[in-house]
């Protein structure tokens, strides 16, 4: 009986040990990867990115959908060869086909701004953490500043204390109180004092209740009336002078060679889009103008859905 009873225990541990199996190791990412990669630059200076960082387009960094962040990639460009290394602090592009964004410094080193979208290499160096690692702070201590005499220049007066010694105060005059007015102003004044090779002005404060002393150049009123007149001449120019509004541009590419920028103007007429061509040692490629950067950005918009990458530039 016994025999039965270990021999029916050790069919059933049999039993459980072949139904149970170790569970699987999880899938490990691919050390590289291949697909097309765009750019993101100075129209998102200053926004905060994904992992919490301040996104500034001069540093090596990119975006990617599910890399955890503080990865480290190496983005090559086949078609040029080139190569750079990016850490991984933002998500995205979420547009198309594309697998990364590269900021514009990363962009520029493997030559990717022109054709502002490309095919390339991804090969993962490190894996980060995917904790928020935005940069250590930039701490700067000042030494307190040596405390001086107080500096006076050769020409100037010696202080002189009132009321003089043994001088009795003087007794104030007596005025009538409705000839009192609460608070002084002063309208003018016509001081001009010169000190070795340096003339100043002493002249009335903005709100007219001291005075203050400014240089004069060459050719400058030195009197009260003719200073009016050059202040009255002056406000009449800036009212005359119309000021020119901030315009707002979508640039869709900047090339050094004239014919590839007329290229890229036919290819947005083509597809419905007014295209103008900008010259200022590079050919810039541009819709607009815009009155306001939210349409700017509207008009990027339009041309991203089409799967074209574009920057907002404001003049």
């Amino acid at each position: 009986m016994k025999s039965r009873v270990w021999s029916l225990a050790a069919l059933v541990v049999l039993a459980y040990g072949c139904a149970t199996t170790a569970p699987s190791a999880p899938e490990k990412a691919p050390d590289t990867l291949h697909g097309v990669a765009s750019w993101y630059g100075e129209e998102f200076a200053g926004r905060t990115t994904a992992n919490g960082e301040i996104f500034d387009p001069s540093l090596l960094t990119a975006a990617h959908r599910t890399l955890p962040f503080g990865t480290v990639l190496d983005i090559t460009n086949p078609k040029t060869a080139q190569s750079v290394r990016v850490r991984v602090n933002d998500r995205g592009p979420y547009i198309g086909n594309r697998v990364i964004d590269l900021s514009y410094a990363a962009a520029q080193q493997i030559g990717l701004i022109e054709p502002g979208i490309g095919p390339v290499d991804i090969r993962i160096v490190r894996v980060g953490s995917g904790e928020r690692e935005p940069p250590a702070p930039f701490d700067i201590t000042l030494a307190e500043a040596p405390k001086t005499a107080p500096v006076r220049s050769a020409g100037d007066p010696p202080p002189i204390a009132f009321p003089l010694p043994n001088q009795p105060a003087p007794a104030p005059a007596a005025v009538a109180p409705s000839v009192v007015s609460p608070e002084a102003v002063v309208d003018r004044v016509d001081v001009v004092v010169q000190r070795g090779d340096v003339i100043t002005r002493k002249q009335v404060t903005p709100d007219g209740k001291s005075f203050e002393e400014v240089p004069l150049e060459e050719g400058q009123a030195t009197t009260a009336s003719s200073y009016d007149e050059q202040r009255r001449d002056t406000a009449r120019r800036e009212a005359v002078t119309p000021r020119k509004p901030q315009q707002f541009f979508v640039q869709v590419g900047a090339f050094s060679v004239e014919a590839n920028a007329k290229a890229l103007q036919e290819r947005l007429t083509a597809i419905g889009h007014r295209a103008l061509i900008a010259y200022d040692a590079l050919y810039r490629v541009r819709i607009g103008p815009y009155q306001t950067r939210d349409a700017a950005i509207e008009g990027r918009t339009a041309l991203e859905a089409q799967g074209i990458s574009a920057l907002i530039v404001s003049e």
